[in-house]
């Protein structure tokens, strides 16, 4: 596939992004390549609570790819765009971001990728669906990312993460609920998915802020 043709300017860093003084870690050149994976990992710093928005378009057919982004921060100074390709080819990632504490709900387009993905032969699938309370509290999820009904291991489904403030974590399914351990400062178990698969069935990842109370807040969200 060739190189799309963008607009002047396009790439990098937009006017705002050293007003907010944003600064890129992990890709520092605003275009790369991708070899032979399915994924990236890209780091951001802060420097402040900051909230953000993100754009990936796959440029062969200009089509919009919410999904296959997954957003989390590993402390309130930097975060992490987990970044999926569901095919080879040319891909723009655009970032647009604000102070946690500007009450605008517009958020100004402050840096932009392009992406370039070559000899993948793995189809990346669907991130796992993430609620407001999951990024705005700083949880991080390290397993499973991505969760769907060709997972395998389903009946052995580890899930490992972190949610500061949470007295419970709990994976529930349409007819139970699965109380996670706290190890450290993570939240761990497996859960036994296996007889859900290929019913669209609906798993959430849930915590509960109250010491004696029953009432939790959906975090994340999977379909077996």
């Amino acid at each position: 596939m060739s190189k799309p043709q963008l607009a002047g300017g396009f790439l990098g860093g937009q006017p705002r992004f050293s007003e907010l003084k944003l600064k890129t870690d992990s890709h520092k050149d605003a275009e790369f390549r991708v070899i032979a994976e399915n994924s990236v990992v890209i780091k951001m710093k802060t420097g402040q609570p900051t909230k953000v928005t993100t754009k990936l378009t796959q440029c062969s057919n200009d089509k919009e790819l919410p999904e296959y982004v997954f957003v989390q921060r590993k402390d309130y100074d930097s975060i992490e765009f987990h970044v999926g390709f569901p095919d080879n080819g040319y891909y723009t990632f655009m970032i647009f971001a604000l102070p946690e504490s500007d009450t605008n709900d517009s958020l100004p387009n402050v840096y932009n990728y392009l992406i370039n993905v070559e000899r993948n032969s793995r189809p990346a699938a669907p991130f796992v669906k993430a609620y407001t309370k999951f990024y705005k509290d700083c949880c991080v999820l390290y397993e499973p990312l991505v969760l769907n009904s060709n997972s395998q291991l389903l009946d052995h489904t580890r899930f490992k993460m972190v949610v500061p403030g949470a007295y419970k974590v709990a994976v529930h399914t349409k007819d139970e609920w699965h109380q996670l351990e706290k190890k450290g400062d993570k939240w761990e178990g497996k859960v036994d998915l296996l007889r859900y698969r290929g019913q669209n069935t609906k798993v959430t990842v849930n915590a509960s802020y109250d010491k004696d109370g029953s009432t939790y807040s959906v975090l994340l969200e999977y379909a077996i």
